[in-house]
């Protein structure tokens, strides 16, 4: 078992990437020119690739200190699930009657296949209701959601990621499905530069691109004596990388660079304090802020001060995250969760 210091810096890392993906989201959400410069600053892509990389690191690590299947599986549900739920039925319930769209849209055959498709993940499907959002510049209820999709199929691939480590070099199986998660991506990318459509790029966000991501901070992990010794070494070379070509650099060798930046920040760099003394609102402010960015939009409540409205956005994404943990994901989880004891020490679980 990796020896990870029992005071790190992941609670303070994720709530910077949840609020990474709200700004980066606000100005293209409202429709609010003053916010545009937001998305210079912050990129919600890298910021995504940043929390693909820490749930590997985290994933595994919950795997390997699980006693089973269940005992594993029964640690994401409780962590991921409830607040999810909440989310889509708060939007499926009341949005219809606070937009007051045209029609009867509760109950509807649209606003059932709306419930049901994002409460099993696959929100692409129905992303939107009708009349709920018509007059914004998108029309999308929670665009973020796809990236949940995405992770729960991250839980269920460790569970068979460990067992070909059985019989095989757990390296020579991290290299190989991390080349042929980059091989995917690649692909990919050559036939958009060569066709130019969409879909490519979005089947590139799945999850056999994206796993090279979560491989990065699971190998990580899994070899973190290695990682620990040599720190210096894989550090500086890919802060060098990543200085030098950028965050949008393409697979490979970027994932492996930001993967290691980002868990040294973590876990290398002086304790920044217990970020979850008072609960875990990252996740909150990941699932909550875009919904709250489209009902202020939907409102006009932008419009004459808007950085008098934006103070008041983020008190409410801050309030909402809050209430969500603390009155629904808390009691779900289980007394030994690093949420429930990090008053009294921050470590991830």
């Amino acid at each position: 078992m990796a020896d990870i210091p029992p005071k790190n810096n992941f609670d303070l890392l994720r709530l910077v990437l949840a609020f990474s993906v709200c700004l980066a989201h606000l100005g293209e959400v409202s429709g609010v020119t003053a916010f545009y410069p937001l998305a210079n600053y912050f990129y919600s892509g890298i910021a995504v690739d940043c929390f693909f990389v820490v749930s590997g690191f985290l994933i595994f690590r919950s795997y390997d200190r699980s006693s089973g299947l269940f005992s594993y599986f029964n640690k994401r549900l409780r962590r991921i699930y409830p607040a999810y739920v909440t989310v889509i039925l708060l939007a499926a319930l009341i949005l219809p009657l606070l937009i007051q769209p045209t029609g009867n849209l509760l109950f509807s055959q649209e606003w059932f296949r709306y419930l049901f498709s994002n409460l099993a993940f696959l929100n692409f499907l129905q992303p939107d209701l009708p009349g709920i959002f018509t007059t914004n510049p998108l029309q999308v209820i929670n665009a973020p959601l796809w990236t949940i999709k995405v992770e729960v199929m991250f839980y269920l691939s460790v569970p068979l990621i460990f067992l070909l480590f059985k019989n095989r070099k757990k390296w020579f199986v991290l290299c190989l499905l991390y080349g042929a998660s980059v091989a995917y991506s690649m692909l990919l990318l050559y036939l958009h530069n060569k066709n130019g459509l969409d879909i490519y790029l979005k089947l590139e966000k799945q999850l056999p691109g994206q796993l090279v991501f979560f491989l990065g901070g699971g190998g990580i992990y899994l070899y973190f004596s290695f990682f620990k010794n040599h720190f210096w070494k894989l550090l500086l070379p890919s802060l060098l990388f990543l200085g030098v070509k950028g965050f949008n650099f393409a697979p490979p060798l970027y994932p492996l660079a930001l993967a290691i930046t980002v868990i040294a920040f973590a876990v290398s760099f002086p304790y920044l304090g217990n970020w979850g003394k008072y609960g875990d609102i990252s996740y909150g402010v990941y699932i909550y802020h875009f919904p709250i960015i489209q009902t202020f939009t939907a409102f006009t409540l932008f419009s004459g001060h808007p950085w008098l409205s934006f103070v008041i956005l983020i008190f409410s994404i801050l309030l909402t995250s809050a209430c969500s943990y603390h009155l629904i994901e808390r009691p779900f989880l289980r007394k030994s969760s690093h949420y429930r004891q990090a008053a009294e020490v921050s470590q991830p679980t």
